[in-house]
């Protein structure tokens, strides 16, 4: 009798860690090429949420460094406010880095709720 319900628990158990295994989150994109651990961008191995601004702006610069870097080239028609849209500087302002760019997930564009651009976030 005793080794029936040893075996019932040994089996959920297994399933249980296998279960948890597999949705444990793992460092993805550009990130994880250089070898970024949890806490490189958390400051914890066991982040609840996502990391801070701060964490983000400590790596990638300021908000206006990030506008320089991603102002558009080549302007084909100036009135075409779309054309030459920059994610980095928009009439939103300084959003939460993670509201567009997420490790764990595909990156989204919240200017993509009201807009059609030509880019995607990285």
């Amino acid at each position: 009798m005793f080794r029936i319900p040893f075996k019932l628990f040994f089996i959920l158990t297994l399933l249980t860690v296998t279960v948890a295994g597999a949705n444990a989150l793992t460092v993805g994109g550009p990130h994880a090429t250089m070898g970024f651990k949890c806490a490189d961008c958390h400051k914890t191995d066991a982040p609840q949420a996502g990391p801070t601004n701060e964490a983000c702006l400590s790596c990638h610069g300021s908000y206006e460094q990030l506008a320089a870097k991603t102002k558009p080239k080549h302007i084909a028609n100036p009135a075409d406010k779309e054309a030459h849209a920059n994610p980095h500087e928009s009439h939103m302002g300084p959003i939460n880095c993670t509201d567009c760019h997420r490790t764990h997930k595909p990156s989204e564009l919240v200017c993509g709720q009201c807009h059609t651009f030509d880019f995607v976030p990285k």
